[in-house]
């Protein structure tokens, strides 16, 4: 859980990478140079999402897959925003929402 709000925390802090990391992901035909990192990008999200599923199976939840795929596109939507809009971003609670939402079983 630890790792997780690190990890806002970092997005908070470097938010300019990360809106770079977002433009990787989500633009990958725009430079061609950086396409080949692109693709590693996506290569090594799909790892994650495997990952992210065995996690949500060993936590015995509902559906795993669509709950990995759930906490996923929060996650994302997350470092969206804070990198968007750091100063708009209410970090504290996004970190109490996520760690509500998704790292205690018995909220599925």
């Amino acid at each position: 859980m630890q790792d997780l709000t690190q990890s806002v925390d970092n997005v908070y802090q470097k938010s300019k990478v990360f809106r770079f990391y977002l433009h990787l992901k989500t633009q990958p035909e725009a430079d061609k140079e950086l396409n080949k990192y692109s693709k590693l990008l996506i290569e090594e999200n799909a790892i994650q999402f495997e990952l992210q599923c065995e996690i949500f199976e060993k936590m015995e939840v509902k559906e795993p897959r669509k709950r990995s795929l759930y906490f996923s596109s929060s996650l994302q939507g997350t470092i969206l925003m804070i990198s968007t809009y750091p100063q708009q971003s209410p970090i504290d609670e996004i970190k109490k929402q996520i760690l509500t939402e998704f790292c205690n079983p018995f909220t599925v």
